[in-house]
């Protein structure tokens, strides 16, 4: 009788057991409520940010106030992207497409009367790209959690559930370009659309060879237009953690030039989206004609 206890308490030990690992394996956003107010929270975050010597503050966008300027309102909302350039290219050596997902990003807003941080959790990460064998990752999640706990002054949870498998999401355009033409071209068409703007230009391979790193060509463009994003971030705030949208161009290994971005419908799936279906419809099909313009003569 003794031993069939023990036996049925393993089962269920182990059960649970599972069952965390399986949770864990599939959480894609952490979170922490602030205990200070917006305005001080991003405040500290751009300090611990700028107070490490290994990261890079690449870009700081207020959506709030891009909502503004397109004249529409928006609950405070700002994301910060930053990295460290060596983790980084190492990361997108090992997988050319995780530079759409990287630089790291993290985002302050505020739901009803809180201010919250959120970031994708680095085991999110790992399921949508091939980081199987890199080292550090551990390292990368500690010093994420760390930074929002010092923003925030408050405990980082998991929050929310979704599987994702490799490179789930994110949908290429091959080029008939060589990598420079299909980037200018790629650039131009943004520029010439006067209901666009480029927040930030990436260079993964010059920040790779600053570290001395070796990477293909690879570049990422974060642009967007507020008027199409604000309503989606309406429904769900957390979303403007992939906003605004990106598009990465590279060089694979055989030299194939790509643009690739993410999905706008597997962003929706994600952030469980049900409400701007038009604002969705809208965006997939800019990205769509941008990048086949771009990539086909």
């Amino acid at each position: 009788m003794t031993s069939m206890l023990k036996f049925i308490f393993f089962l269920f030990f182990f059960g649970i057991f599972i069952g965390s690992a399986q949770e864990k394996q599939n959480d894609h956003l952490m979170i922490t409520e602030s205990k200070y107010g917006f305005e001080s929270t991003v405040s500290r975050l751009e300090s611990v940010v700028k107070q490490n010597e290994a990261l890079s503050l690449f870009a700081k966008i207020d959506h709030s106030a891009n909502a503004e300027n397109a004249n529409l309102e928006l609950n405070k909302a700002s994301v910060l992207i930053f990295g460290n350039p060596k983790q980084g290219s190492l990361l997108i050596q090992k997988d050319q497409l995780a530079g759409l997902d990287l630089p790291l990003k993290m985002l302050v807003y505020n739901n009803a009367d809180i201010t919250e941080v959120t970031y994708c959790s680095i085991n999110y990460l790992k399921s949508r790209f091939e980081f199987k064998g890199v080292r550090n990752l551990s390292k990368v999640k500690k010093g994420l959690k760390d930074m929002a706990s010092k923003a925030s002054g408050g405990k980082v949870k998991k929050s929310g559930k979704f599987k994702v498998d490799t490179h789930e999401g994110i949908i290429s355009e091959i080029s008939e370009f060589d990598f420079k033409t299909t980037y200018d071209r790629l650039i131009t068409a943004i520029e010439e659309n006067p209901n666009l703007k480029i927040f930030s230009e990436i260079d993964h391979f010059k920040n790779a060879e600053q570290v001395g790193v070796g990477l293909r060509s690879t570049r990422l463009i974060i642009f967007g237009n507020p008027k199409v994003g604000t309503p989606i971030m309406q429904e769900n705030s957390r979303i403007a953690l992939e906003f605004p949208v990106k598009f990465l161009v590279w060089r694979d290994e055989a030299g194939i030039v790509k643009i690739s971005y993410n999905d706008p419908a597997f962003l929706a799936k994600r952030f469980k989206l049900t409400q701007n279906i038009s604002q969705l419809e809208t965006m997939k099909n800019a990205l769509e004609n941008l990048s086949k313009n771009a990539a086909k003569y």
